[in-house]
């Protein structure tokens, strides 16, 4: 005990020991928590499993959705639903096929619809000789034949080949073939037909063209008898056929002699004429 301290004050303070005392009491009278009972751990479990058992009912959910989700996208509409209406496509309907313009054997032109022009393509034909003497397009003059065929006689001067015939080849000579179809190189009129064999010439016709406003005629001769299609005075179209080559009148062998006289009366090279205005443009 301090001895500066009143003896008033000392008397009323607490000793040590009852200090000790009071401090083990308070320690004593603290509670003590209570052991979980079998009950009570039996609850705690189920509320822990309780979440599992959530989780496994959500991912059965899910994986029917996405299920029915596969199948909805793997059947065509019209398997689900017979009666739904149903779009159709250009693929749907059949396509009309592309125009063409077919002229004698083998030759076509194709016809440009957003232009409005028409490509001039080679032709084609089926003779039992062909050669690469000239290549024919469809247009407003063409050559006798459709195809290149061989020339064996050409334009000008040469020696007589059999007794009557001239030394100056007023045309040439085409050979495709006996009976090969011959026809117009453009559009006109007939001027002079022979169905006979009973000149030089044998079978033959002359036909009247104007080609940029000048007269030209085309002759064609040595032609098989019965095979003449036209009479004077008859309007014939470019390529339209006018007999079949033969071996009438003055001749060696079949062939066609094929002549180009300017105003009606004058020979001129016809390989010459013919090439410069068949053209593809």
């Amino acid at each position: 005990m301090d001895e500066n301290i009143p003896a008033s004050v000392a008397s009323s303070l607490p000793t040590r020991r009852e200090l000790r005392a009071a401090v083990t009491h308070g320690r004593r009278a603290r509670p003590r928590r209570a052991p979980a009972t079998r009950s009570r751990r039996s609850h705690m479990a189920k509320r822990t499993k309780q979440p599992h058992a959530r989780q496994r009912a959500f991912a059965a959910v899910a994986m029917s959705f996405v299920a029915l989700l596969t199948i909805s996208v793997s059947l065509p509409a019209l398997a689900v639903n017979p009666d739904a209406p149903r779009m159709v496509t250009a693929s749907d309907s059949p396509s009309d096929p592309a125009q063409t313009l077919t002229v004698g054997t083998g030759a076509s032109v194709a016809v440009q619809r957003d232009g409005y022009t028409i490509e001039k393509v080679p032709t084609r034909a089926a003779y039992t000789q062909t050669a690469a003497t000239y290549v024919n397009y469809l247009g407003a003059i063409q050559w006798p034949f459709l195809t290149g065929v061989p020339i064996t006689t050409d334009f000008g001067p040469r020696s007589a080949p059999c007794g009557g015939c001239s030394t100056f080849h007023k045309g040439i000579d085409m050979n495709p073939g006996v009976d090969s179809p011959i026809q117009a190189i453009a559009d006109g009129v007939v001027r002079e037909v022979s169905e006979t064999d009973d000149g030089g010439l044998g079978v033959y016709v002359v036909i009247d063209h104007m080609v940029d406003g000048e007269l030209v005629s085309s002759v064609y001769a040595h032609m098989s008898e019965g095979s003449l299609t036209l009479e004077v005075g008859q309007p014939v179209k470019v390529g339209q056929v006018v007999g079949n080559v033969g071996n009438t009148g003055q001749s060696t062998g079949p062939h066609l002699h094929f002549e180009v006289l300017l105003d009606g009366t004058t020979p001129t090279d016809p390989f010459v004429w013919l090439t410069e205005r068949v053209r593809p443009e």
